[in-house]
């Protein structure tokens, strides 16, 4: 009797209502699912950070020890690596912790920046002290400095950092080409490097946004650098502006300290709409047998061909390349 009525009670509700109404109430219990795991994942990471756990104002942590690890092993294996990631990732605060390491370590490492070919030259042989001057006193020219460097480091154990290699001339980044076919070692750090030169010869670390507890501590320690006392729900609000990105969490502390209201962040880290695309082609299938069972010829055929249209869509944006906009 009671499942009579209600299939009665199905029958006198038209199909595109009945969907619609199911539709409105998946999508309305969604952010709030979605709200209860971030206010628990929130709570939890209140929970768990402790005083301890904070960094002094000044002090330094690497939140990036696996990438620090597997870096320092490759350029001790004769080896050369390629750290790509996003502005303010973290990529020189990782290239500082690698010199410190190796130099720890007695080996010889020069640091060095973006600059025109000739200055770069010249700090390269100033960190190594290659002498720049010929027997008459005279500055070497930019061909007969790499010869120099070249054959001091086929003589020697050193290795070569570059920092922000994507904005280095190609002819360069040609260069250090040749370099590494000689088995120079070499750590490489950009942004967006392109398919080209030495960037496409070796391997490449890509640095992932930093968990939430890394950058809930990044902002703690930067408030209390700056003398500012952040609540919990402040905190939260500066976070999301981050996106996992430990340079705009410390930006993000400056603008709350200077009183500018910000909406959002300059990351790359956004929400994922993967269930909701689930959900719309549920919402087609679940349409379609509708339409089969109330005999809705036009519901039927609708259904089947968004179901259709769904699934070549979903297909097509599965093949595409997924690196496509991290290296150009």
């Amino acid at each position: 009797m009671v499942a009579t009525g209600a299939f009665i009670a199905i029958n006198g509700f038209n199909p595109f209502s009945l969907l619609a109404l199911g539709i409105s109430g998946a999508l309305a219990l969604f952010p709030k699912l979605t709200s209860l795991n971030r206010e628990s994942g929130v709570k939890s990471q209140d929970s768990a950070l402790t005083t301890e756990d904070i960094p002094a104002p000044g002090a330094f942590r690497i939140y990036r020890q696996a990438e620090l690890n597997r870096t320092t092993a490759s350029l001790l294996a004769n080896g050369a690596i390629l750290i790509a990631g996003e502005d303010g990732s973290g990529k020189s605060v990782l290239a500082n912790a690698v010199v410190e390491k190796l130099q720890g370590d007695g080996f010889m490492v020069a640091f060095i920046e973006p600059a025109t070919p000739k200055q770069m030259l010249l700090e390269i042989a100033h960190q190594f002290d290659i002498p720049t001057e010929d027997l008459e006193g005279k500055s070497l020219t930019a061909d007969k400095l790499k010869r120099a460097i070249a054959t001091f480091l086929e003589e020697n154990t050193a290795f070569l950092i570059l920092d922000d290699a994507h904005a280095c001339d190609a002819k360069f980044r040609m260069w250090l080409k040749q370099l590494r076919r000689s088995g120079v070692p070499m750590l490489l750090l950009a942004t967006d490097p392109p398919r080209t030169d030495i960037f496409i010869n070796i391997p490449r670390i890509e640095l992932k946004p930093l968990p939430e507890y890394a950058i809930r501590e990044i902002m703690v320690q930067a408030a209390i650098e700056r003398g500012i006392n952040l609540k919990p729900s402040d905190l939260a609000k500066l976070q999301e502006r981050a996106g996992g990105n430990p340079m705009l969490a410390i930006r993000a502390v400056d603008e709350e300290y200077l009183g500018l209201e910000v909406e959002s962040g300059d990351h790359r880290r956004y929400f994922d709409i993967t269930p909701l695309i689930l959900l719309a082609g549920i919402a087609f299938v679940i349409m379609r047998f509708i339409g089969l069972g109330t005999s809705d010829q036009a519901l039927y055929i609708f259904g089947g061909i968004a179901a259709a249209i769904f699934l070549g869509l979903s297909r097509l944006l599965y093949n595409l390349p997924r690196e496509s906009q991290r290296i150009r």
